[in-house]
C-alpha cells in the first residue's frame, strides 16, 4: 500500500525561494545532483511569508519550496529510506528578518512510472500528467519506500512502512493518503 504525501492546504506561510537562487535546478525531477558540477548556491535562501495577524504554523513539509522539517526528514531516514539528498536552507521571517531553523531542502531522489492509466483519471500539464484520481500498480515500485511519480513529479508516494512511521510523528500539516492500487491481472 501507497500514501501520497501532501499537507492540509491550511499553511499561512508561504516559503519564498530568493529570487533567482538557484533557479537552473529543479528538484522535481528526482535527479541526483551534485553541487559543484550542478553550480548550486548553498545554502538554499527563502524568506518566510505570515499571513497578516496570524501566528505560523509550521508545517513538517512544503512541498512546492521542497523544504522539510529535520525532524521529519529524521523520521523517514529512520523508515529506512535512502534516497533523499539534502541541502542546507536558510529561512528568515520577512516581518522581523529572524532566522527559522529546523528545516532543510530535500531532493528525492528518483521517479517511478507506477500509475495504471485505465484506472486513473488525469489532465494534460504540458508533458506530464495532473491526476484528479490516481491509482497505481504496486507490481512497477519495485519496492520503494519513496518516490516522485514519473508521470506527475509533484505526487510524492511513500510506501505504507514509511507511513506509518510518519503518521505517529504528528508532523503538523502533513497528510498521508491511500493510493489506490490496481488489481493484479
Amino acid at each position: 500500500m501507497y500514501y501520497a504525501l501532501t499537507t492540509d492546504g491550511r499553511e499561512n506561510v508561504y516559503m519564498g525561494k530568493e529570487p533567482g537562487l538557484n533557479a537552473h535546478i529543479n528538484l522535481m525531477m528526482g535527479r541526483l545532483l551534485d553541487a559543484k558540477e550542478n553550480e548550486i548556491d548553498l545554502p538554499f535562501r527563502y524568506t518566510m511569508t505570515v499571513t497578516a495577524g496570524q501566528e505560523p504554523r509550521f508545517y513538517g513539509w512544503y512541498p512546492g519550496s521542497f523544504l522539510m522539517q529535520l525532524k521529519l526528514l529524521d523520521t523517514i531516514r529512520s523508515a529506512g529510506v535512502d534516497n533523499l539528498q539534502v541541502f542546507p536552507a536558510e529561512i528568515r521571517r520577512e516581518d522581523n528578518n529572524t532566522e527559522v531553523p529546523g528545516y532543510a531542502t530535500v531532493n528525492i531522489v528518483g521517479r517511478v512510472a507506477c500509475a495504471a492509466p485505465k484506472k486513473s483519471a488525469s489532465m494534460p500539464v504540458g508533458n506530464l500528467k495532473y491526476f484528479t484520481d490516481l491509482t497505481i500498480d504496486p507490481t512497477k515500485t519495485a519496492g520503494q519506500l519513496l518516490f516522485r511519480l514519473r508521470e506527475s513529479p509533484m505526487v510524492v508516494l511513500l510506501h505504507e512502512t514509511v507511513a506509518n512511521v510518519v503518521e505517529k510523528g504528528k508532523f503538523q500539516g502533513v497528510v498521508l493518503t491511500p493510493v489506490k492500487e490496481a488489481e493484479a491481472s
